[in-house]
């Protein structure tokens, strides 16, 4: 496949200024994701947020924000209930979306993610924001949603992936971390195929992204729950020993969790092991 010179940052940087002064934007992606290799189909979180100003980036669970903001208006910082109508209101948003988030601070070059197990907040700082090197490839195509799309391929924190993205929607931000196209991420797949994100659709908006708000409904319990902050390697090791180990979490927490258990058909009870498998976004052999 025949394709142009590898991208040069300027034109993620110029695009980032033609947008600096423009709306914000807030897309929609589903992303499609696997637990292990082997597994045959994926596990789908269907309403993941990306919200850009031409400044900073946040990538989040709409349900898990609007939990959140609803759970800041219903409890006090001791759990008590203040406001049961917000407390009603939070069954209209499911309760098992990830709180797994990525922001991105253009403007300092750096970037934070954040996790949330059970009770416990895991917090990486990162002062260099990683740019892709985009290698940009000559085909197009259109998209479900209608936008002439580009391919482009680059490697980022441990992965090969595959984009498409759109000139029409002149923003260098996409899902997650996958940032520095010369247009928005409508398509992105790494190339074992355990990740994939779909772009659903975009919405302008003149009201401030929701960047500052997630923020502070991360910490609203702090003081409650376990907060830990790390650099990037060690909290991405914590984390996904956490995310595998039922017991270590349990550690984190300070806290004896309740054992998980499973009934057949004959009732039967079974408990569930405590270790389960877990793919992270950054690949393990990154940190080799």
């Amino acid at each position: 496949m025949k394709t142009t010179k590898p991208a040069l940052c300027i034109i993620a940087l110029v695009a980032m200024q033609v947008c600096a002064e423009a709306q914000a934007i807030r897309a929609a992606y589903k992303f499609y994701y696997k637990t292990d290799v082997t597994e045959k189909g994926y596990y789908v979180e269907p309403d993941m947020m990306m919200d850009y100003d031409g400044k900073t980036a946040a990538f989040y669970s709409d349900a898990t924000y609007h939990r959140d903001s609803l759970k800041s208006l219903a409890f006090d910082n001791n759990g008590s209930i203040q406001n049961h109508d917000a407390c009603g209101q939070l069954s209209d948003f499911r309760s098992g979306a990830t709180h797994d988030m990525a922001f991105i601070d253009f403007e300092n070059n750096s970037f934070e993610l954040m996790y949330k197990e059970y009770t416990v907040h895991i917090i990486s700082n990162a002062e260099n924001l990683e740019t892709p090197h985009w290698k940009l490839h000559d085909t197009t195509t259109t998209s479900a949603l209608g936008y002439e799309v580009k391919m482009a391929t680059a490697d980022l924190m441990g992965r090969e992936w595959t984009i498409w993205y759109t000139e029409e929607v002149p923003v260098p931000a996409g899902p997650w971390l996958l940032w520095g196209a010369p247009g928005l991420i409508v398509h992105a797949k790494d190339s074992e195929g355990i990740f994939i994100f779909k772009l659903l659709n975009i919405d302008m908006t003149d009201a401030p992204t929701r960047y500052s708000n997630l923020k502070k409904y991360f910490y609203k319990t702090e003081g409650l729950w376990k907060y830990y902050t790390y650099d990037l390697k060690k909290a991405e090791k914590i984390h996904n020993q956490a995310k595998r180990d039922y017991y270590y979490l349990e550690e984190l927490a300070d806290d004896k969790l309740t054992d998980s258990y499973s009934i057949d058909q004959h009732g039967n009870i079974e408990t569930l092991p405590a270790t389960h498998p877990y793919i992270p976004l950054i690949a393990e052999d990154y940190w080799k």
